[in-house]
């Protein structure tokens, strides 16, 4: 049986290396994709890694939260 070459954190800083110089060619990447659409569409799967998520609150949660409730009644 052959022994791995590489161990787990040579791997992990592997893989982290390499995303880390994608993500530094990004801009020159999107500026080469012609089409706008898929532009956008590259875009948008990568805005869950950026941006929060939004969640819908009912006015009722959000004074419960913020103690306006208190006040009302």
């Amino acid at each position: 049986m052959a022994k791995n070459k590489y161990v787990s954190g040579d791997i992990r800083n592997l893989i982290s290396s390499a995303i880390e110089k994608e993500l530094k060619a990004l801009p020159v990447t999107l500026a080469e994709i012609d089409d706008p659409i898929k532009r956008v569409e590259l875009l948008t799967k990568l805005m869950p890694f950026v941006c929060p998520i939004v969640k819908p609150v009912s006015v009722n949660v959000a004074r419960i939260e913020t103690g306006e409730d208190k006040s009302l009644f």
